[in-house]
């Protein structure tokens, strides 16, 4: 049985698909949602997404939000960014963590630290989500 899933952020949705499931982190672990999940309202973590359909994983590195599920079929879920593995530049990431451990080792404090430590905590999140890259259906890269 499938079930559709959106994940919309602020700039686009990001995924609309049919699919088989969807795991989600949350505050309180991963959340596995199955065709014909009861109905659920709950917030999300900064992590890991994986969706599986057709016999593939496929995985969006995404910030906080919220799902709902729906008793009639659809979950949908909003959040503040959604990065499918295909768009994870390495490169880009790379730099980017280098300058977070820079600051952090320079032993910035206040705003500085935060954004530092944010940065580095969604560099490390969206390369894990990259090295799962492979071909999927919906116009990118995704693993299995």
């Amino acid at each position: 049985m499938k079930f559709l899933l959106d994940i919309i952020t602020p700039q686009r949705k990001a995924f609309s698909e049919e699919v088989d499931a969807v795991t989600v982190p949350t505050p309180e672990g991963l959340i596995e949602v199955l065709a014909h999940h009861e109905a659920l309202f709950t917030s999300l973590a900064e992590g890991e997404l994986k969706i599986s359909a057709a016999g593939k994983q496929y995985f969006l590195a995404i910030g906080g939000g919220f799902m709902e599920v729906r008793p009639h079929g659809t979950v949908t879920i909003l959040v503040s960014r959604a990065v499918h593995a295909d768009e994870v530049n390495e490169a880009e990431i790379k730099k980017a963590m280098e300058s977070a451990k820079s600051l952090i080792a320079r032993k910035v404090t206040g705003d500085e630290l935060v954004t530092a430590l944010a940065t580095l905590r969604r560099s490390i999140l969206e390369l894990k989500v990259a090295k799962r890259r492979k071909t999927h259906p919906f116009g990118g890269s995704v693993s299995s």
